[in-house]
């Protein structure tokens, strides 16, 4: 015996549903669309910044205790010399340099956000730890830094730095800072394909770049801009060709877990 045929308030509210989705969609496409095309690369780190300058979890205690990613825990044992000087990029509120000091590393860090750096700093003074942590502009490293024997940059910070030339600028300042031979963790979100959405969105915002004329950077496949900032999404080929141009030979990439990519100073 066949189902009986929905009521015609179902029925209405079904049709409806669909189209408030396809709506909803399509404001998303043009939402984003348009201020991935009208914000500077200035404008976008911002509102990453603040972001994570407003985030409950990453200035959390529980967070920050949390210890590493069973991702994480497996590169480092694998890569990184037991015992070693480890600089955390982005360090945000003192996860991995906590972490670290716990499985018998040494470790200091740097974030450009404000609140996390206190996070950090008041996090490892309670707990007895003895590390550096700096406020360091966006994007960039600190100018003066001891010598270290690794390189681990924060839980995909690396995918929130805006433009191909400011990753690669800011790997070569890193690599500055180790000899040969030392390893750098690197994590991030893959792009294995385009949706439609994100195709029309990409179009639309390269479109609206193209109205700013010269003076507009050009945009990225995989570059996105959301309510928590700016955000790339990276193909194998791109970290691996980032890593060589900023002095790096990429020796391993992983998309088990998490993606995450890592590199040894050449």
């Amino acid at each position: 015996m066949p189902p009986p045929a929905p009521r015609l308030r179902v029925r209405l509210y079904l049709w409806l549903d669909r189209w408030l989705q396809r709506w909803v969609r399509l404001f998303g496409v043009l939402h984003e669309g348009f201020w991935l095309g009208c914000l500077d690369p200035e404008d976008l780190t911002a509102v990453t910044i603040r972001s994570f300058q407003q985030s409950c979890m990453y200035s959390g205690r529980e967070h920050n205790q949390s210890g590493l990613f069973p991702w994480e825990r497996e590169t480092i044992d694998r890569f990184f010399r037991p015992g070693s000087r480890i600089l955390v990029a982005a360090c945000g509120g003192g996860r991995e340099i906590i972490a670290l000091h716990r499985l018998g590393f040494q470790a200091d860090g740097f974030d450009c956000t404000p609140r996390l750096v206190e996070t950090s700093r008041r996090l490892l003074q309670e707990l007895g730890i003895s590390s550096n942590v700096t406020l360091c502009p966006p994007n960039d490293v600190p100018r003066e830094l001891t010598p270290h024997d690794g390189l681990i940059v924060g839980w995909t910070a690396y995918m929130q730095i805006p433009g191909s030339a400011r990753r690669i600028a800011f790997l070569r300042k890193l690599r500055a800072s180790v000899p040969p031979d030392s390893p750098i963790l690197v994590s991030f979100w893959v792009r294995e394909g385009a949706s439609a959405d994100e195709d029309r969105t990409f179009r639309l915002a390269k479109w609206f770049r193209s109205l700013r004329g010269r003076r507009a950077e050009p945009l990225e496949p995989g570059d996105h801009v959301t309510n928590r900032g700016y955000h790339h999404c990276f193909a194998k080929e791109e970290i691996e060709a980032e890593f060589k141009a900023g002095g790096f030979r990429m020796c391993h990439y992983s998309q088990a877990d998490h993606p995450y990519a890592v590199g040894v100073a050449e």
